[in-house]
């Protein structure tokens, strides 16, 4: 230990000095040695267990409203301010957010006003906000979302589709974002079960791209009674019941009169001058000036802050006059688009040029980007087009950021994250093109997102997994881009090996439609890549298949690899081919087969080492022999899968192996020793902060709990639940038998409505109470 004292430390101290006690006298009052007082308060120890927290909190009169934090810190999950529900593991609530407002909505009172209402009736379930690019759907979308927040209250999701191109996988990326469970059916039926428990909110930010996925749209709002879709695009849907709002510029003024009282344009041009230069003077002349501004640029709201933008860099009338030799060339110039778009293109046109030849060159660069993406990816795909000695990518892009063409947003362990605007990306990968730059741009970029995977890939098994998981998931949307351009343009290994890299990705991220179509896809072009590299595609479309309960393409995708390898000498892959058809085996109940085949996978890859694939080959089979009762033969390979695992620190694979030989114990009847197991699985997958294995720990221990205390059992199941739909993973399936075999014995002994009503708590239960609840139920969990 370091000797420092802990935030938990500190608080045990400070309670005990306020109570008047000395060390001795707490550990009397609470029941424990003064030594774990004294090594609490000295920092030579960080936890202590649940019941000891619970012991300390009476002892020190901690209050029921701050119980749930004294117990949260005691297990050391308290510290800095973290708390039980801020795990990055849980990807569908990462994406399906609703977005911070960073600033205040300026005159859209009347459009607002307008949504709600449409919100609010019940015949009105499908509407569209319509607008020019850069008028301010998503800020208002967002707005309405937000105020209605509590009214829907199956949940409010706010899906972005700027990150992908195909029309066929939107209503992928809404079940993955809304967190419904993976299956090889509908979708649409899928997402109407998840949604239509009660008011639920959907926002779909960013349609024109993908318009012709509106149809399906139309078919889930139709499923789904209790549905209410929020769309933001340049154009209407076109469905039956869709109600449009249109979003037009703001008025410059406050009516069209010219009432001398400004309007929201203007409004919108001051609040953003002042918030970049806080001197930023008001008087009659700069009024006038504003005003001129404001008209010429249509009272767009982002040509306005672009605008607004420059006021540090710029006086007034050096900033009007750029207008002025900008604007007039060219609006009216680009015949084919709508006067608006001609006066936003011409907007960011003139903020392009005031711009140096080294931020050119990188705002150019930045636009085959999909969603946020990190300095170095900046830097590294901009070298590919500027060969000079110009400044860092981080003076370059924070000229970018002062000029509001990039935003920053902080991203995963606080490190800076850059987007572009839609309609910014597209302007820059317009010059681009002109450029001759934009091709080699993009493989540049999907070569960047290949290393970045290839990298990764091992490190999703390793002691950084949690860490690697977080940081790929930033870059989903850019993923998708390099894939999509490798497919596109032919690129059939690039293809391959870049979907071979990402299945563990897309497992862990719940992304299994979009990812089997993406292995699917660049398999089909890759049938002249070697074979090692086809295998490690199959492998992962092997997988991906069997979490969405297709066990028989999961099956037929190993013999497929039996095949390709014909006798070759590769360890891993022919290991890897009986995996699948061993798992498969299991999963439709045919166990003797599956141990027959996940034997020979042992053997074979007993060739390897120690590593982490004989780890869980040894994992697979206990597994195996424990659903065909022979517990004594799973304990050794249980025991020996966890040395390795341990041995790699990786935590989310010794904690299910702990589940495991947690069931074993139990199915051999010792309990107390099943308890130690389950309650360390708990506890490390809790300080893993990984929702898969917090998921797995819960219905775990409500297995544990099932005879015992069988309504917490029901309670943990539900939260169990809830979490499982919010990562979109369902539980494996010789887990599962094994779960609802114990649940039935939790059944029996209540009534069903006691049942019932035990399991709707656990779902609508905070992180933070579940957790505590888990922790210490694990703990007593051994008592009989």
């Amino acid at each position: 230990m370091s000797g420092h004292p802990t935030e938990f430390g500190k608080r045990v101290k400070a309670l005990r000095l306020t109570a008047g006690l000395t060390q001795a006298e707490l550990a009397e009052s609470s029941g424990i040695s003064e030594r774990t007082v004294s090594d609490l308060e000295r920092g030579q120890r960080a936890t202590v267990y649940p019941a000891t927290a619970r012991q300390l909190a009476g002892a020190l009169d901690v209050g029921d409203d701050d119980l749930a934090t004294f117990l949260l810190a005691a297990g050391g999950r308290g510290e800095r301010g973290a708390t039980a529900n801020q795990f990055p593991s849980f990807p569908s609530a990462y994406r399906s957010r609703l977005p911070y407002r960073l600033t205040r909505l300026i005159g859209r009172e009347t459009e607002l006003a307008t949504v709600l209402g449409l919100m609010r009736d019940s015949e009105s379930r499908l509407i569209t906000l319509v607008g020019t690019g850069g008028v301010g759907k998503t800020r208002v979308a967002t707005e309405a979302a937000a105020i209605t927040q509590e009214e829907f209250i199956s949940g409010s999701h706010f899906v972005t589709l700027s990150a992908i191109d195909d029309p066929g996988l939107v209503l992928a990326v809404v079940a993955t974002s809304v967190g419904v469970q993976p299956g090889a059916g509908e979708l649409v039926p899928m997402l109407a079960r998840r949604l239509g428990a009660g008011p639920a909110l959907l926002v779909l930010d960013t349609f024109e791209h993908v318009v012709a996925a509106a149809p399906d749209i139309g078919e889930l709002v139709s499923s789904c009674p209790s549905l209410t879709v929020l769309v933001t695009s340049r154009t209407a849907l076109h469905l039956r019941g869709e109600r449009e709002v249109p979003l037009r510029p703001l008025a410059v003024w406050k009516d069209e009169f010219h009432d001398e009282t400004f309007g929201p344009a203007m409004a919108l041009f001051m609040e953003r001058a002042h918030a970049v230069a806080p001197n930023f003077p008001v008087t009659p002349a700069v009024i006038d000036s504003v005003s001129d501004i404001c008209a010429r640029l249509d009272g767009l709201p982002l040509a306005i802050e672009l605008a607004a933008a420059r006021v540090k860099h710029m006086p007034l009338s050096e900033l009007l006059a750029h207008l002025d030799h900008r604007l007039d060339p060219l609006v009216g110039g680009a015949r084919d688009l709508p006067p608006r778009h001609q006066t936003m293109r011409a907007a960011i046109d003139w903020s392009y040029v005031l711009l140096g030849p080294t931020e050119m060159r990188l705002l150019r660069s930045l636009s085959v980007f999909r969603g946020t993406f990190g300095r170095h990816a900046a830097e590294t795909v901009a070298a590919s087009i500027d060969k000079s000695d110009s400044p860092g990518a981080l003076a370059t892009l924070s000229a970018l950021v002062d000029a509001s063409l990039v935003a920053m947003e902080t991203g995963v362990g606080g490190r800076a994250r850059y987007r572009l605007l839609d309609v910014v990306r597209e302007y820059a990968a317009e010059r681009a093109v002109s450029a001759g730059e934009l091709e080699q741009l993009r493989r540049r970029h999907a070569e960047y997102f290949l290393e970045l995977a290839e990298r990764s890939e091992p490190e999703l098994r390793g002691s950084q997994q949690r860490e690697w998981y977080g940081r790929l998931l930033e870059d989903e949307g850019n993923f998708r881009a390099a894939l999509s351009w490798a497919l596109e343009g032919g690129e059939s290994e690039i293809a391959l090996r870049l979907a071979g890299a990402l299945w563990m990705f897309w497992r862990w991220a719940g992304l299994f439609v979009e990812g089997r179509a993406g292995l699917d896809a660049a398999l089909a072009g890759g049938e002249e890549c070697a074979v090692g590299l086809r295998c490690q595609g199959l492998w992962g479309a092997g997988w991906l298949a069997y979490h969405q309960g297709d066990y028989q393409r999961t099956a037929k995708v190993g013999q497929q690899m039996l095949g390709l390898l014909n006798g070759a000498d590769n360890i891993l892959h022919r290991r890897n081919a009986l995996t699948l058809v061993g798992i498969a085996a299991l999963a439709e109940g045919r166990g003797e087969d599956a141990v027959a085949a996940l034997r020979d996978a042992l053997d074979v890859c007993e060739e390897l080492g120690k590593s982490w694939h004989l780890g869980t080959s040894l994992l697979n089979l206990g597994t195996a022999q424990l659903y065909e009762g022979r517990g004594a033969q799973a304990k050794i390979l249980f025991e020996r899968a966890l040395a390795i695992y341990e041995d790699l620190a990786d935590r989310h694979f010794s904690a299910r192996t702990l589940v495991q030989l947690g069931y074993t114990e139990l199915a051999l009847g010792q309990r107390e020793k099943a308890a130690t197991h389950i309650r360390s699985a708990m506890s490390m997958s809790v300080d893993l902060g990984d929702a898969w294995s917090i998921a797995e720990g819960l219905e775990a221990v409500a297995t544990l709990l099932s005879e015992s205390a069988p309504r917490s059992a029901a309670i943990l199941t539900g939260s169990a639940e809830r979490l499982r739909d919010e990562i979109s993973m369902r539980p494996h399936p010789a887990d599962a038998i094994i779960n609802d075999a114990y649940l039935r014995l939790a059944q029996e002994q209540l009534t069903r409505e006691i049942f019932e009503d035990a399991r709707r708590e656990g779902r609508e239960m905070t992180w933070e109470s579940v957790i505590v609840a888990a922790l210490e139920e694990a703990e007593a969990g051994g008592a009989t």
